[in-house]
C-alpha cells in the first residue's frame, strides 16, 4: 500500500468494531475519503482533539491495494481547531452544518480543490466574526454551484423568459417561474421571490468566496434567501441533517 500525506477536514467520525474509528475526511487532492483509524479508542490521547468535526489536520493514510474506498489512516496531526468558531454555539453548529452537508452531497474520491477551499473560507468567515446565517447562505450557494445543483435563477425554467417580474420560485421544478407559467401544479409549491433576493444570489455567484466575508444583506433578503435555500437543499437530501435540527431547536434557523 502506498503512503499518502495530505491535509484534511474531519467531516464525520464513528465507532468501528471494538477499538477503531471510521473517519470521513475531505482533502484538497483526493476529495472525500474514508479511513479506519485502528486502536484509537484505546489510546485517544494519541489523537486528542484532532478528530473533532471540521478541524483541519494533516493525515497519513495507506490506499488499499485491491480497490475499495476504505483506507487505513495511521497518523492524524492537528493543524487548527478553529477556536474562534468553537467558542460560540451558533458558529459551532453552523460549521458542523457545513461539513455535514458536504459529506451528504459529495461522492467518495471525487476531488475538487474548489470545494476544499470553499469549506476552508467558510469556516474562516465564522472564525473572523461573520454572520453565521449569511455565511451559511453563501456556503449553500457556492456548494450547489460547484456540484451542479444550483437552481435556475436567470430565466423562467418553463418558458425561458429572462428575469421575469413578478417572479416565483418552485422547488420541484428547480428554479424561478414567471406569472404566466405559474400553472395550477406549479402554484402548489411556488412562492414569490423578491428582486433583492435574486440580486444577492447573482452577486454571490459572480464573486470569489474570499471577497464575500464583509458583504451585507438586509433582513428581508436574508429571510428570502433562507426560505429558498433551506427548502431547496432539503429537497436534495434523503433526511434532515442533525445540525439543522439543532439550529432550529435553538432558534438559530
Amino acid at each position: 500500500m502506498a503512503a499518502t500525506k495530505t491535509q484534511a477536514f474531519i467531516l464525520k467520525t464513528q465507532d468501528y468494531r471494538d477499538t477503531s474509528i471510521l473517519g470521513h475526511f475531505y482533502t484538497r487532492e483526493y476529495g472525500k475519503i474514508r479511513g479506519i483509524i485502528k486502536g484509537v479508542r484505546d489510546a485517544r490521547s494519541r489523537y486528542g482533539s484532532t478528530l473533532e468535526p471540521f478541524s483541519l489536520n494533516e493525515i497519513l493514510f495507506y490506499k488499499r491495494r485491491r480497490g475499495g474506498d476504505l483506507h487505513q489512516v495511521t497518523q492524524v496531526d492537528l493543524v487548527t481547531l478553529f477556536p474562534g468558531v468553537r467558542e460560540d454555539l451558533e458558529r459551532l453548529a453552523t460549521a458542523s452544518y457545513f461539513v455535514e452537508l458536504l459529506n451528504e452531497l459529495v461522492e467518495v474520491e471525487d476531488p475538487s480543490p474548489a470545494l476544499f477551499d470553499l469549506l476552508n473560507d467558510s469556516i474562516l468567515f465564522l472564525a473572523g466574526g461573520a454572520s453565521p446565517k449569511r455565511s451559511a447562505r453563501i456556503f449553500e450557494i457556492k456548494l450547489l454551484e460547484l456540484l451542479g445543483l444550483l437552481p435556475e435563477i436567470g430565466a423562467c425554467v418553463i418558458c425561458r423568459a429572462p428575469k421575469p417580474d413578478p417572479v416565483y420560485f418552485n422547488i420541484g421544478i428547480g428554479g424561478i417561474v414567471c406569472a404566466a407559467c405559474r400553472s395550477a401544479r406549479a402554484r402548489e409549491s411556488a412562492f414569490p421571490v423578491s428582486k433583492g433576493t435574486l440580486q444577492f444570489l447573482r452577486h454571490v455567484l459572480r464573486s470569489k468566496p474570499a471577497d464575500l466575508q464583509n458583504v451585507k444583506v438586509s433582513q428581508e433578503v436574508g429571510e428570502g434567501l433562507e426560505k429558498i435555500l433551506r427548502r431547496f437543499v432539503d429537497y436534495h437530501l434523503s433526511h434532515k441533517l442533525k445540525s439543522v435540527i439543532f439550529l432550529e431547536k435553538m432558534g438559530y434557523n
